[in-house]
C-alpha cells in the first residue's frame, strides 16, 4: 500500500472511526494497535477494550492521559518507546498542507472552504501536553490508531492509507486550534 496523496499533492488519512494517530517514523514499528503488547500475558478470549487482560494501543489512544476536547474531536498524547504520538480524536478526513514554516494539519468532516487559517486569531493557538517533538527520521506517519505500525509505511495496513507528512529533523513545536467552522488545526514548527 502506498501513501496517500490527495489532487493537491496533501498527503492525507481517515479512520474507520476511532482515532488517527500521528507518530514519529522511528517509533511508528513500535505501535501495535488492537494486537496485545508484546511480552503481555492475555487470558483467553481476550479483545482490545476488554476490562480483563492488558491494554493495547488502541486503547490508550481512545482514552490518552494528556487529551484536550474540542467541538469535533480532540488532541492528546501517548508514549510510545520515550517519544510523543499525537492522538487526533473523532472520525475526520485529516491532510497536511506544508508551509515555508513547517505546515499544518487539517481535521475537516465538512468541505475544504471551512479549513480557513485566516479565522484563526494568533491567540487561538495552544500547546496541549507536548510543546514540541524531536524526530531523527524527519517524518511522521498518520494513520487509523487501530492498526499496527511499521518502520515502512508501505507495509502499514490501514484500511484508509498512511499519510506521510516529512518536516525534516530536529525540533517542532507543536500548536493546536479549532476555527469558527469547528475545523481542528495542529500547526507544526521548527523550534
Amino acid at each position: 500500500m502506498g501513501a496517500n496523496i490527495d489532487e493537491h499533492g496533501r498527503p492525507w488519512t481517515n479512520s474507520g472511526g476511532g482515532p488517527i494517530i500521528v507518530v514519529p517514523a522511528e517509533a511508528a514499528e513500535h505501535w501495535r494497535g488492537t494486537l496485545p503488547p508484546v511480552g503481555a500475558e492475555v487470558p483467553e478470549g481476550w479483545t482490545w477494550g476488554g476490562a480483563n487482560g492488558p491494554e493495547c494501543d488502541y486503547d490508550r489512544a481512545c482514552d490518552p492521559p494528556v487529551f484536550e476536547g474540542t467541538p469535533y474531536g480532540g488532541f492528546g498524547w501517548v508514549d510510545v518507546q520515550g517519544k510523543p504520538v499525537l492522538i487526533l480524536d473523532g472520525e475526520a478526513l485529516t491532510w497536511f498542507e506544508a508551509d515555508s514554516e513547517g505546515g499544518v494539519l487539517v481535521r475537516n468532516s465538512i468541505s475544504e472552504a471551512c479549513a480557513d487559517l485566516e479565522k484563526i486569531p494568533a491567540e487561538g493557538w495552544r500547546s496541549v501536553g507536548v510543546d514540541a517533538i524531536s524526530l531523527t527520521d524527519g517524518r511522521l506517519y498518520m494513520f487509523d490508531s487501530a492498526f499496527e505500525g511499521a518502520a515502512d509505511p508501505a507495509q502499514i495496513s490501514a484500511d484508509d492509507g498512511v499519510g506521510i507528512i516529512a518536516l525534516g529533523a530536529g525540533r517542532w513545536r507543536v500548536d493546536f486550534a479549532t476555527n469558527a467552522d469547528e475545523v481542528d488545526f495542529i500547526r507544526f514548527r521548527r523550534v
